[in-house]
């Protein structure tokens, strides 16, 4: 494995493993255990949202996680406000802690309030999104072959850039950056030649995005393990 690309919340990587390997991680991703608020008590709501409104967007309020969270944990937060303006996440109170401090939930005007209880609990992605810690896709890494006699305006096709003029021949930058887009294709058949070669490889470049409550590596893992704990379930199934 190499990592191609890493920013905030998402890295890319590059893995030699087949698409239906890759798909089935992809899919268990939404069975790692997620802390989500799951039950929301609204005492008191002046604002102009109804409760199911406030409701369904704290739900989606991505709440950290720590080593204490298990399967079987129930926490509470509770949010009152009575200050006019923007009612922020972040003004959720309790042990666990929202991941995003600036998520709106609903606005209030001088002397309105609002005063809610929220009871987390653990659950998986594939009950409800709001379990779900990210998301995963990927792509075939891509070879690009390009003849001697290539155009040099060719350079100017390609939208990301990755082509360059060196001594005269045409030569790619960073080829693991190539989505096969094919506007170099198109610009050597409008040209009347077949100067580039796009073949997928068999390789794949795969991006995982966290909504904040794990690290984007820990997604990774941890979908490997529920699969390989599911497999070895199998396994065991089927040797009866």
């Amino acid at each position: 494995m190499k990592i191609l690309n890493k920013k905030n919340n998402q890295i890319t990587f590059s893995a030699d493993i087949d698409t239906g390997l890759a798909n089935a991680i992809r899919r268990y991703i939404d069975q790692i255990p997620i802390l989500a608020v799951d039950e929301v008590e609204i005492s008191k709501n002046d604002s102009p949202l109804y409760d199911e409104t406030i409701a369904h967007r704290i739900g989606l309020v991505p709440l950290k996680m720590d080593k204490t969270i298990s399967e079987k944990s129930e926490e509470q937060l509770t949010l009152i406000a009575k200050n006019d303006g923007i009612i922020y996440s972040g003004e959720l109170k309790g042990r666990v802690e929202p991941v995003y401090d600036k998520i709106p939930i609903t606005i209030l005007k001088k002397g309105q309030e609002l005063e809610i209880l929220a009871t987390a609990r653990v659950g998986k992605g594939s009950q409800h999104v709001k379990f779900s810690p990210g998301l995963m896709f990927y792509r075939n890494l891509i070879k690009v072959k390009i003849d001697k006699d290539c155009p040099k305006e060719i350079v100017n096709a390609c939208p990301k850039e990755l082509l360059k003029s060196e001594g005269g021949k045409i030569a790619i930058i960073e080829e693991e950056k190539c989505d096969m887009c094919e506007e170099c294709l198109e610009f050597c058949k409008k040209a009347g030649k077949k100067a580039v070669e796009l073949t997928p490889s068999g390789e794949l470049a795969i991006t995982v995005e966290s909504f904040g409550q794990i690290s984007e590596e820990e997604i990774f893992k941890r979908a490997i393990e529920v699969l390989k704990d599911d497999l070895k379930e199998v396994t065991k199934k089927v040797g009866k």
